[in-house]
């Protein structure tokens, strides 16, 4: 992103990407940028095709507005008390005194050249199929030859991204200059920065950079397409493709077609909206999709039907059978619940899974056994267990939250509980001081302290009262924590330079109650993570501290791998293969964001 970004910004060539208005956008993201969740709708089918003599929509369009949408802007940190500093005189320097002139500012050269203020390059990436106003995770760095040396304490104001391309890809005989053109407004930023969380693996800390997770907004809809093949570009098999995807996703009122969940925009593209059960998994949405039959007789749909039943019960042919049926609709319900009597873990999984996107709440026992089971497929069937309102799928959720199972377990229950009902008993947090969210969940189970490092600012405190020991002396930001040998409670001070008197609270041992403590006086998502992480390291806190313990899998395409070769699911903890490890190869639920980051 900064190679782009720090490119000298042209105003006289910005032209060329905003005169073709929308559509120049929604060009850019056609064929040409669909390669990821395009390539992941095709992990998992099956490669003999010829085994199912039924056309499917996947042989005549392919996934249009799949691919992430990488966003940059210039934007100005505050409050960073000397740390900050003047700009090099360049064209980022110079978007941003724009920016600024356009927003009233007065006295530009002294704000830029003050140590108390830095420019920063921003950057995100808008997920496909995203929503005006969903939250994104930003990311915030010093570019090369500032004099600024920390992003430490620093507020980032309200910014703009916009999307960017070069004026060769849009213009193929542009001769201009190579320079990257910034082109439509698509998201807003700002907010406290967290900076200074090392690496987990490497310790590394970089005062360089830092996030605000949830800190951008969306501000137009991005949604997804099925782009019809060159050779069948035509009215009526738009038309027909989008029919066959609403017969399959019904609940469309018949009074208000603009709601279906597919519109056939033209002889070329359909737009579609994602069912609320697949908001979570994205890839399984476009894989059932596309293999939604496009054309056949009742009987001709029975007997393939029927075939489907007799596959599902094979290993070699399950995975694919079991999403071929989901196509299908609920009337695959009864053949998939025969699925879940199989001798084989694979099948079972595969059945359950399906069965659960199908609404049945009757792959509950199914996907609750594989969790505690099988490693490898927590993350899917969490997943498929939050895409369903059912009552038997939140108790068994809530029963492996109180369980004693691994830290990676019990967060995953934490996490689908959530995305089914966030405000639900069993895991309603409270929102502190406006910056991030404090939860106190299964308090009769062993302890744990949670924080999450992408896309929620988060604090889960499982257990009992989870506790730090004394002695300890610990800073976070402008916060002193002090504790004695012997001391049941602790001291707690904030010392801002130039702001008078420090703050002095006291409060017990609690995690819980020092937090709340923290936050009453001041503190955000920085300071409180840097607590927990400063109080970890110095081995006081009573139980262990995960960081982003999300559960590990193997994707589809492994998972396809073993099904062909007939495999039961018996791997070691070397064949695991950890989330993110794939833009958008695992659950959105669980996807961690990093593959995406590194993207950027």
């Amino acid at each position: 992103m900064a190679n782009i970004v720090s490119l000298p910004y042209i105003p006289s060539r910005r032209n060329i990407l905003l005169a073709g208005g929308w559509a120049t956008l929604q060009s850019l993201m056609l064929p040409g940028c669909i390669k990821s969740l395009e390539s992941l709708a095709r992990q998992g089918d099956d490669p003999d095709r010829e085994r199912y003599a039924v056309k499917t929509l996947g042989e005549v369009c392919t996934v249009g507005n799949a691919e992430p949408v990488p966003l940059g802007g210039v934007g100005i940190v505050t409050g960073l008390d000397g740390t900050g500093g003047e700009p090099a005189n360049d064209g980022n320097r110079a978007v941003l005194e724009d920016d600024l002139k356009k927003m009233g500012v007065k006295n530009i050269k002294e704000l830029l050249s003050s140590p108390d203020n830095a420019l920063v390059l921003v950057s995100a990436s808008i997920p496909p199929g995203a929503r005006k106003d969903d939250p994104l995770d930003v990311q915030v760095s010093l570019p090369p030859r500032t004099k600024a040396t920390s992003l430490k304490g620093g507020l980032l104001h309200t910014c703009t991204l916009y999307n960017y391309d070069f004026a060769q890809n849009l213009k193929p005989d542009y001769q201009g200059s190579r320079g990257a053109l910034r082109g439509h407004p698509i998201a807003r930023a700002g907010g406290p920065l967290l900076v200074g969380f090392g690496d987990d693996k490497t310790g590394d800390v970089s005062f360089r950079q830092g996030s605000l997770w949830g800190g951008g907004k969306t501000m137009i809809d991005m949604p997804l397409t099925l782009v019809l093949n060159p050779d069948q570009q035509l009215a009526k098999v738009s038309k027909q493709v989008a029919d066959r995807v609403n017969e399959g996703f019904p609940g469309t009122s018949p009074g208000n077609p603009g709601n279906a969940p597919a519109i056939a925009k033209n002889n070329q593209i359909i737009s579609l909206k994602v069912p609320p059960c697949y908001r979570h998994n994205l890839p399984r949405y476009l894989r059932v999709v596309r293999l939604i039959p496009l054309t056949g007789s009742s009987g001709e749909l029975t007997s393939y039907r029927q075939k489907l039943e007799e596959d599902l019960q094979d290993p070699r042919y399950t995975l694919v059978a079991a999403l071929r049926l989901e196509s299908l609709g609920k009337e695959s319900i009864p053949g998939l619940k025969r699925g879940l009597e199989n001798e084989n873990e694979l099948v079972r999984f595969c059945s359950a899974e399906a069965l659960a996107y199908l609404g049945s709440p009757s792959c509950a026992e199914e996907l609750t056994r594989c969790i505690e089971k099988q490693p490898i497929l927590r993350a899917y069937c969490f997943t498929a267990m939050a895409s369903m309102d059912e009552a038997i799928c939140q108790i068994k959720l809530r029963e492996i939250l109180a369980g004693d199972m691994d830290d990676e377990t019990r967060y995953g229950a934490f996490r689908a509980l959530r995305a089914i009902d966030k405000d639900a008993e069993a895991v309603a947090g409270e929102l502190m001081n406006e910056s991030f969210w404090l939860h106190r969940v299964a308090p009769q189970a062993s302890p744990m302290v949670h924080v999450s490092t992408s896309r929620r600012a988060e604090i889960v405190l499982f257990g009992k009262d989870p506790a730090l020991r004394a002695p300890f002396s610990i800073q976070a930001g402008d916060f002193i924590l002090t504790a004695g040998e012997e001391d049941e409670r602790c001291s707690i001070a904030r010392i801002v330079p130039g702001q008078g008197e420090p703050q002095r609270r006291n409060s017990t041992l609690a995690v819980n109650d020092i937090i709340r403590s923290m936050a009453t006086m001041g503190a955000g998502y920085p300071e409180a993570l840097e607590f927990i992480q400063q109080a970890d390291h110095c081995k006081a806190v009573t139980c262990s501290v995960r960081r982003d313990a999300l559960p590990r899998t193997l994707t589809v395409q492994e998972l396809a791998k073993i099904a062909r070769q007939g495999k039961t699911i018996e791997l070691n903890d070397e064949d695991l293969i950890r989330t993110g490890s794939e833009p958008g190869a695992l659950p959105g639920l669980f996807d961690s964001g990093k593959a995406q980051a590194k993207a950027r």
